[in-house]
């Protein structure tokens, strides 16, 4: 199956989750704040999800009402398929469009599931999978465009993604799908456009490139405005990663000057562009998800570029460090309803991800116990407080799991209603 060309952060949060899944990654210095995580296996209840038969399945999205969407290997490494899993049915295949790959990208809450497989002819098709259906094609943008990928779906079934040429100037074009209007392309400020993530009411957010790639904008998309730029915060790159479904847009923008730095931001109507700064001395960061509240969590540098470090933001508190459960960097990638945090943390061996969560009351609270050779990578967490992501063994076989919170909602941080947003 083809894949999908990637935006910056796509790219950077792939080569880190690469770096942090070898065996050669130098164990990092514990420089400055340090927290210590309970240990709180008992507070959270996994559940495996299985597989379809081959070693690894890996979750990418989790639906309020506890559908879990994503892939999973066959009989063999290089072939997968996308799954929807719930607890009552456990895990299911959802096929292909004719070819050999496939894989479920987002789900919404009355089950409608979105994703991208290979074609009988080769290409790459966004699908929509539902209950009565099976998998439907999408197709792409009109030619010479050829192949298509989805990368979210709202709770009004609307289904955003990009669209993509391989011929020609090869260019990548966002789009969003409805049953009424087919795939529409939500146009571009010269160059390609990537859309991250699609909010309840269909409010479409990513970053979009000027013709030659010589900036990047975040923007913000509906069907009735358009393709809207956000700004920057001086630099010539940015990109929107997640939105709430209050309309608040966070993500990252180069800030002015050379060298220029990627700072974490907010959008509103309201207020534009708001830079949320870094941690102490550092240089860069990234917002990767918002909640109702405007709750904002990310990353970003403390010591010049080197250390990361999980934050949560909010217009009263500003940014507040959580710190590392086990002295490697860590960054947050989710925010519930409720406003459990979650994310990860390379852990004290240098060989792997932790995955933690985050309250008001807690702290830093480890996942399961940690035990030698297996780790846990956090995808992100849904509006009613489930954890989902990876559990793996170093160089080995990896299971999407669910993590139920088993302590009250008063012991969280006060937040309200879903985050739409990449999670990374």
């Amino acid at each position: 199956m083809a894949m999908r060309p990637p935006s910056e952060f796509q790219r950077l949060r792939a080569a880190y989750h690469r770096l942090t899944r070898t065996t050669t990654l130098v164990t990092l210095a514990v420089i400055g704040l340090v927290a210590t995580a309970v240990t709180a296996s008992s507070m959270f209840v996994s559940t495996d999800l299985g597989t379809l038969g081959g070693g690894t399945s890996y979750p990418l999205a989790l639906s309020n009402n506890g559908i879990a969407v994503g892939y999973s290997s066959l009989g063999t490494l290089t072939t997968s398929h996308a799954f929807r899993w719930t607890q009552a049915d456990g895990i299911r295949d959802l096929g292909t469009l004719g070819g050999t790959q496939s894989v479920a990208t987002a789900v919404n809450e009355s089950g409608m599931i979105a994703g991208a497989s290979g074609t009988a002819t080769g290409p790459q098709h966004a699908f929509i999978w539902t209950e009565k259906a099976g998998m439907v094609d999408l197709g792409t943008l009109p030619a010479p465009f050829s192949n298509s990928y989805a990368t979210g779906i709202s709770d009004k079934n609307i289904v955003v993604g990009q669209s993509w040429k391989t011929t020609g100037d090869f260019a990548t074009h966002g789009f969003a799908w409805t049953r009424g209007g087919g795939m529409v392309d939500i146009g571009s400020l010269g160059g390609d456009t990537y859309p991250n993530a699609v909010n309840g009411d269909g409010l479409v957010v990513g970053t979009a490139y000027t013709a030659g790639f010589e900036e990047s904008r975040p923007f913000a998309w509906t069907r009735s405005r358009g393709l809207i730029d956000l700004g920057s915060l001086g630099g010539h790159f940015g990109e929107a990663l997640g939105v709430s479904d209050t309309g608040v847009v966070v993500g990252y923008s180069y800030t002015a000057g050379d060298p220029s730095y990627p700072h974490p931001f907010v959008w509103t109507r309201a207020t534009g562009m708001i830079d949320l700064g870094t941690l102490a001395s550092g240089y860069s960061g990234y917002a990767t998800a918002v909640n109702d509240d405007g709750v904002v969590v990310g990353y970003t540098s403390t010591i010049g570029n080197a250390e990361l470090r999980a934050f949560k933001w909010s217009f009263s508190t500003g940014m507040i460090n959580l710190g590392t459960p086990s002295g490697g960097d860590s960054y947050a990638t989710g925010i519930s309803t409720e406003g459990l945090v979650v994310g990860n943390s390379v852990t004290a061996d240098g060989q792997g991800l932790q995955g933690f969560a985050w309250t008001q009351v807690d702290g830093l609270l480890n996942l399961d116990s940690p035990v030698s050779g297996t780790y846990t990578q956090i995808e992100s967490i849904n509006g009613s407080g489930r954890i989902f992501g990876l559990k793996y063994q170093l160089g080995g076989e990896g299971h999407a799991t669910v993590w139920k919170p088993m302590f009250s909602k008063s012991t969280k941080a006060g937040a309200s209603v879903n985050s739409h947003g990449r999670g990374r």
